[in-house]
């Protein structure tokens, strides 16, 4: 099957594959924290999605609802976690997946920036 380029550029998108933060003097991709995490062997580790959520010191916004019901539970989600109080900060990466294992009752896979970690990645 041959993709168009519009096919494309929805299904990079859509997959989280052009997800950047701009942090005014650079930009730092998904793929830039993940290569920190990989760097780090960083695990991943599951939990209940409801208690991540009660958890969170962030709410979750801009959630579109027919994004969640295409989200794929099972892609780890990234959470920045306060290293001194171990509570979870904000969702960086995955916030529909967030919801729809909420939505589910399920548990959800995730891997952990701490923030201290997150000031050197994003030069804060």
């Amino acid at each position: 099957m041959k993709l168009t380029r519009r096919q494309l550029r929805r299904l990079i998108c859509e997959s989280g594959l052009n997800t950047t933060w701009n942090m005014g003097d650079r930009v730092v991709s998904l793929g830039d924290v993940t290569a920190f995490l990989d760097s780090r062997a960083r695990p991943v580790i599951t939990m209940n999605a409801c208690s991540l959520k009660k958890m969170l010191s962030r709410e979750i916004t801009g959630i579109e609802p027919h994004r969640v019901q295409r989200a794929d539970i099972s892609v780890p989600i990234i959470v920045e976690v306060d290293r001194e109080t171990g509570r979870p900060v904000v969702v960086l990466d995955g916030n529909h997946r967030l919801a729809k294992a909420i939505s589910l009752g399920a548990d959800v896979c995730m891997r952990v920036l701490y923030s201290d970690e997150r000031d050197v990645l994003f030069g804060e």
